[in-house]
């Protein structure tokens, strides 16, 4: 189903998903989070969740790991319809003095990255995405008012550590308006923001626009650069944004627009209370020991769960921090699933 009417902008996340309920205590639990780790002798986070307002999330750093947890990312959508390459068809970017290609050998997220080998014959050399025509605040948000701002992001690292990269916002014709801090290029991945304030009016009169979001070198260089994990929205302010797309934790909250891996995708808001948990020890011979909500310790304080023993709520709880697993030994493995609500505030 396409996002339609509230579902076309950020701005109205809150209404993404309404209480059917007047009770928490009859509320349907439909989001969760599937349990899968080891542990050993010093406490670990099985779950971590987050029950604020959704404008203090931190924004993750660049794991897998990160972006699996419950609560890593903000509400939102993101545009890009092939966010982080997984998908052949590449034909959303456009190459501006440089030669762009669908690869395979050090992806961030999924199986792939796009590759952008400059040409070396200028600077800002790379690829950018046409975003979708839009014009006032109104019309961007639907039945919002106020300023309104195209947010980008992307990640990038170089197939060896020279040369740097920047994300650009220009106009339809190419005309820079903003551009982000510069990173130099190492073989590790980083993230690079940039924000633009749209104006109601631009210069010529236009209300309606497209603008670019350009992802390239930042000096002249001919190192290739490898891009993974973009995005772009329009959002109420320049804030910077968890990354989207809907392969991340499905049960929480993150969905395809359309086919997957080339549609937008959006996260609607994540769990943010447990209300049901099942756990399994699944080691053969060593002791696992849960908390929640606190800092598991391998004491007669905590759930204790023999070898082979599984622990299942029974009737609904309440916890809104985090599922706190130790173990007796090293590598002691567990597996289940928590399941909940999420509260609509912010």
């Amino acid at each position: 189903m396409a996002f339609t009417n509230d579902f076309a902008s950020s701005r109205n996340w809150r209404t993404w998903q309404s209480d059917p309920s007047t009770r928490t205590a009859v509320q349907p639990f439909d989001r969760y989070v599937a349990l899968s780790g080891s542990v050993g002798t010093s406490a670990a986070d099985a779950v971590k969740i987050y029950a604020g307002p959704y404008y203090n999330l931190d924004v993750g750093g660049v794991t897998t790991s990160n972006w699996e947890l419950a609560t890593t990312g903000s509400p939102g959508l993101n545009r890009i319809l092939n966010p982080s390459i997984e998908n052949a068809t590449i034909s959303e970017f456009t190459a501006d003095g440089s030669a762009i290609s669908r690869t395979t050998g050090a992806p961030l997220l999924g199986s792939a990255e796009l590759t952008a080998n400059p040409a070396n014959s200028a600077a800002k050399e790379g690829f950018y995405v046409t975003t979708e025509a839009t014009g006032s605040a109104v019309n961007i948000s639907g039945n919002g008012t106020g300023a309104m701002y195209l947010v980008a992001s992307g990640h990038v690292r170089g197939a060896s550590a020279s040369g740097d990269a920047v994300i650009q916002i220009t106009d339809s014709s190419g005309n820079v308006l903003v551009t982000s801090d510069a990173v130099s290029l190492t073989t590790d991945y980083q993230r690079l923001d940039v924000a633009y304030a749209i104006p109601a009016i631009d210069s010529d009169g236009n209300s309606s626009r497209s603008y670019r979001v350009k992802f390239c070198s930042n000096t002249q260089h001919n190192i290739n650069m490898l891009w993974d994990a973009l995005s772009y929205d329009f959002r109420d302010n320049s804030t910077k944004v968890d990354y989207i797309d809907g392969n991340l934790a499905g049960g929480n909250g993150y969905e395809w627009e359309g086919t997957t891996d080339l549609s937008k995708s959006r996260h609607v808001a994540p769990i943010s209370v447990i209300r049901y948990i099942k756990i399994k020890n699944t080691h053969g011979s060593q002791n696992l020991f849960v908390a929640f909500d606190a800092e598991a310790e391998a004491t007669a304080n905590c759930l204790k769960l023999a070898a082979g023993e599984s622990f299942e709520s029974s009737h609904p709880i309440d916890f809104r921090k985090k599922v706190s697993v130790i173990g007796s030994g090293s590598s002691t493995t567990y597996e289940g699933i928590v399941m909940g609500t999420a509260i609509s505030t912010g």
